[in-house]
C-alpha cells in the first residue's frame, strides 16, 4: 500500500564531490562538509512527498556552510531574496529562515506577497551549533500554490501541501529539520487512505498507523487555527 523509499545520506565532503549552489544569493551558500549520517524515509505516491523531501535528495540537511555567523548569510544575500530569524521548537537557540528570490529559483515559489505579506512557499533553515559551526538544518517546501511557510506560537512549524499535514521542529542541536506529525493522503484501489504518525518531542521515533478520514482534516483544521504565516524581511 506504501511506496516508502529510504535514502541513506551520507558524508561526501571528503571526497571533494558535494557541492551544493544557489541556496543564498548567487554565489551559493558553499557548503563545505556533513556533520553526520542521516536516514530519511521519504513517503512517495505518484510524485507526492513531503516538504523535506526536495531538500534530502539534494544532501543539504545537517551539512556545514563557509559562513562564521548568521547575520553573515543575510549579509551575503542578493536583492530579492527574503529571510527571517525565528525560535523553532525542539532547538534551544536562534535559526534562521531564507527564502529564494523568484528570480533565482522559478520552480521553488521563493517570495510572495499574499494579503500584502512577505511570504515564502520556500524556505531553508540554518542554525549555529555548539562548535561555532554555521549549518543548514534543511529546506521545506509547499509543492502547492497558496500555501506559505507558516509557525505557531509554540515555534511549531506547519507546512500545508494539497496531500499532506505536515509539522516540524528542529533537533536539539539544531542540525536537522525533524517531522514532528506527518499524515498523508493515498490512493488505494480506488479509495483515499489516510495514514503516518505524530511525535510529542523531537527525540521520540515516529510510529505509522493509519488514520480516519474525519482524524486528517481534524488535524488540518487545528493546524490552520494554530499556524501564522511568518513575514519575512526582502532585501
Amino acid at each position: 500500500m506504501r511506496n516508502n523509499k529510504i535514502m541513506m545520506i551520507a558524508g561526501l565532503a571528503s571526497a571533494g564531490v558535494l557541492a551544493i549552489a544557489g541556496f543564498v544569493g548567487v554565489q551559493g551558500l558553499g557548503l563545505t562538509s556533513t556533520v553526520n549520517v542521516y536516514e530519511y524515509k521519504l513517503e512517495k505516491n505518484e510524485g507526492r512527498g513531503s516538504g523535506l523531501s526536495d531538500s534530502g535528495n539534494a544532501g543539504e540537511i545537517g551539512t556545514v556552510t563557509k559562513y562564521k555567523s548568521l547575520e553573515e548569510i543575510v549579509d551575503s544575500l542578493d536583492e530579492g531574496w527574503g529571510y527571517k530569524y525565528v525560535n523553532v521548537n525542539g532547538y534551544n537557540g536562534k535559526a534562521l529562515a531564507v527564502a529564494p528570490s523568484d528570480e533565482a529559483y522559478p520552480d521553488r515559489g521563493g517570495v510572495a506577497y499574499p494579503d500584502g505579506k512577505q511570504a515564502t512557499s520556500y524556505v531553508t533553515f540554518y542554525t549555529k551549533n555548539s562548535n561555532g559551526k554555521v549549518i543548514c538544518a534543511g529546506s521545506l517546501k509547499t509543492h502547492s500554490n497558496g500555501h506559505y511557510f507558516s509557525m505557531g506560537k509554540d515555534g511549531i512549524i506547519y507546512i500545508f501541501t494539497n496531500h499532506t499535514y505536515e509539522t516540524y521542529f528542529l533537533s536539539s542541536d539544531g542540525s536537522e529539520l525533524l517531522h514532528k506529525d506527518f499524515i498523508q493522503d493515498e490512493e488505494v484501489n480506488g479509495k483515499t487512505v489516510y495514514w503516518g504518525y505524530t511525535k510529542n518531542r523531537n527525540t521520540d521515533k515516529p510510529a505509522e498507523r493509519d488514520f480516519t478520514q474525519e482524524e486528517y482534516y481534524e488535524y488540518i483544521d487545528r493546524g490552520r487555527d494554530a499556524a501564522k504565516t511568518v513575514e519575512i524581511i526582502v532585501k
